[in-house]
This record gives C-alpha cells, structure tokens and sequence, in this order.
C-alpha cells in the first residue's frame, strides 16, 4: 500500500488509513515513523496548514494506541524496560 500522490492532503489521507490499520506495537512505531518524515517533508508548506495535518495525524495516533491501552495491556515501547 502506498500514497497515490505526492500532495501534502494525499499523503496526509494515505497515512491515517496507514495509522487506522495498525495492529502491533511494531506497526504503531512505523505509523509514528511516517508521521515523522511527513513533518520533515512538508514542513515548507503553509505553517498553519502544516501544524494543522501533523497535529491531525498525531492525535489519530494517540486516540487509536490510548484507547487500545485502555481495553487492553499496554503496548511495548522501544528500549523500555517493563
């Protein structure tokens, strides 16, 4: 699966399906990854407009990994030590 278009909206839709597909704590830190170099890629476009879809995707992040942490066992995180 991958972006269609190079259009900051395109990759933007593209990522939160990614972000809505997760399953694994593995594919979360990959969904954080693509999340990542979208800020880096298009951090030239409209500041607003970029704050807005980087925060966008974020907190598509946070509500889809935070309510999986609620109704089940945390996730592992990276170099934690649980």
């Amino acid at each position: 699966m991958a972006s269609t278009s190079k259009h900051h909206g395109d990759v933007a839709i593209w990522i939160e399906k990614v972000i809505n597909s997760c399953e694994t704590p593995l594919q979360e830190l990959a969904a954080r990854k693509l999340t990542h170099l979208f800020e880096i890629q298009y951090r030239d476009i409209d500041r607003e407009l970029g704050w807005a879809l980087s925060r966008r995707l974020r907190d598509a992040l946070d509500n889809k990994f935070y309510s999986q942490n609620n109704s089940t066992k945390p996730l592992l995180v990276a170099g934690a030590v649980n």
